[in-house]
């Protein structure tokens, strides 16, 4: 009887790890094949006025009153949208505009978005087009999975555009028990960028099986707006480790990270490390608490390793940190939806804002310093006090962690 039980398990075994290889070649030819096909995109310069959202209330508030301006187009993608009660109040307003006439389209990721396919009726039947982005396929079906649209984009009439780490839902105004707090950065732009923003919009919602979705031509002379100079990278998986590589090697005083989770590659480790070498002072923020604790264990290595080369870390306190931004030398950021995780790396649609702008790139780094004092340093006695399992798990394979 224990023969056939320790047979049963080995044969479990052997079937699951057969099961992972399988799904880990087909990954990587997804990727390899979708790379491609759609290399990273990097648009060209153009102007906007910029505001920046840090909680959910401030960012909702701002959507809202843009939306009910709105005169021509509402053109929406989360990759999280829940069936809650702001997000409920979203859906009614934009059911208001379609029946008034707007182009109102709602698109939300296949996996990442919990929409009740009642509520999608009722979207629908009011006049707004909804659309589940990136679908599964059965070609390089484990691929289609794990490739997600992480991108946030709004566009309104061309004219206002939203970038950033915030979905919709009520967790998003620090109502989860369990997070709490939650923090974040958004960007709101007013001007000529946000045909870039609409643009890609458009080229997406293209891609999931909407159609051709027309759109004006972009300004023949941008740069005679005012505003901040701003360009975006949007990613769908490589190619965005060697742009974040090729930004740290360049820096001369500092670079500035924030990002939810933090699992580089050793690429952009042995360029963090490399900078420190260079003089740079490199600051790093990420939460205590996080939504994934699978996350944290693969990271502690790393960071150890960084710890001991001179990077310092932070250790938000105050709640949920969740804000994707890169500073350097104070001089420009880059405030997007890509994590420091291989999901946002290699696997992931990215959406990432360039600002050229220094005096933009100093607010930032005003409200991450601020960030910052609500956090403790992380030294190297916090990796004594671990527990067991996270131990244990500290380990975790690189291959498999490229799946976090």
């Amino acid at each position: 009887m224990v023969k056939k039980g320790l047979i049963g398990i080995l044969l479990t075994v052997c079937l699951l790890g057969i099961f992972i290889v399988i799904m880990h070649v087909d990954v990587k030819n997804g990727v390899k094949q979708f790379g491609e096909s759609h290399p990273i995109r990097e648009t060209a310069t153009r102007n906007a006025d910029i505001s920046i959202f840090k909680t959910g209330e401030s960012f909702y508030e701002a959507l809202f009153e843009d939306c009910k301006a709105a005169e021509e187009h509402i053109w929406i993608h989360f990759f999280i949208i829940r069936d809650d009660s702001i997000a409920n109040e979203l859906f009614d307003l934009l059911i208001e505009k379609a029946q008034r006439g707007v182009d109102v389209r709602l698109s939300v990721d296949f996996l990442g978005s919990d929409i009740r396919e009642s509520t999608v009726k009722k979207l629908r039947e009011g006049g707004v087009y909804v659309l589940k982005s990136r679908p599964a396929r059965i070609q390089n079906i484990s691929y289609s999975l794990h490739h997600r649209n992480h991108r946030r984009l709004i566009s309104i009439d061309q004219q206002i555009g939203y970038i950033g780490g915030f979905n919709m839902g009520e967790e998003y105004l620090g109502k989860d028990p369990n997070l709490g707090y939650w923090r974040d950065y958004h960007l709101r732009l007013n001007g000529s960028a946000v045909y870039e923003i609409s643009r890609q919009f458009a080229m997406d919602w293209k891609e999931d099986g909407g159609g051709h979705i027309p759109y004006p031509l972009p300004p023949e002379s941008p740069f005679k707006e005012s505003g901040s100079p701003v360009k975006f990278l949007f990613s769908s998986g490589e190619g965005l480790v060697d742009k974040t590589v090729g930004w740290i090697n360049r820096a001369e005083e500092s670079v500035t990270i924030t990002t939810p989770y933090f699992i580089p590659d050793e690429n952009l480790v042995s360029a963090l490390k490399d900078a420190v070498e260079r003089g740079v002072k490199v600051n790093v923020l990420v939460p205590d608490d996080t939504d994934a604790w699978f996350t944290k264990p693969p990271s502690y290595a790393i960071e150890e390793e960084l710890l001991t080369s001179g990077v310092n870390f932070y250790l938000y306190q105050k709640g949920f940190f969740h804000g994707k931004v890169i500073i350097i030398d104070h001089q420009w950021a880059d405030v997007g939806t890509a994590n420091w995780d291989s999901r946002s790396f290699h696997l992931n649609d990215e959406s990432n804002a360039i600002i050229q702008d220094a005096e933009v790139a100093l607010k930032l780094e005003a409200l991450i310093n601020e960030d910052m004092e609500d956090s403790a340093k992380l030294t190297m006695e916090s990796f004594d006090q671990l527990p067991i399992w996270q131990w244990v798990l500290k380990s975790t394979p690189g291959w498999l962690s490229y799946y976090f």
